[in-house]
């Protein structure tokens, strides 16, 4: 089991770095998982899934208060994590960024 929890998926290593410097200048360690793949090819974000934003799962709720404080619209790239609607086992991810959907169709589903 993970001692981590990712609070916010990012298509670029710069615009975590933002969020990084927030966190660990309020004493939140903060982990980027995927940095250094997407910063040397950044055409494999969408196949990767992005550069995720991880913090320790005890510091998770003091780590969203700062970033929710701080940057408001950062909240659009917060994740959720849903019961896999087939297997109903496992957790995965839910992402509903709509700066980040490619068609209109998805677009307005993220909506």
């Amino acid at each position: 089991m993970s001692k981590f929890k990712t609070i916010a998926v990012f298509a670029y290593p710069a615009e975590a770095a933002v969020i990084k410097s927030k966190l660990e200048s309020e004493n939140v360690p903060v982990f980027l998982r995927d940095e250094f793949t997407i910063a040397t090819d950044p055409f494999a974000t969408n196949a990767i899934g992005g550069v995720k934003l991880d913090v320790y799962k005890e510091d998770y709720i003091k780590a969203i208060g700062l970033i929710e404080k701080s940057n408001p619209e950062i909240t659009q790239r917060l994740i959720n994590l849903v019961i896999c609607p087939k297997c109903k086992k496992r957790t995965v991810r839910e992402q509903g960024d709509v700066m980040t959907a490619t068609t209109f169709a998805e677009r307005l589903k993220a909506v």
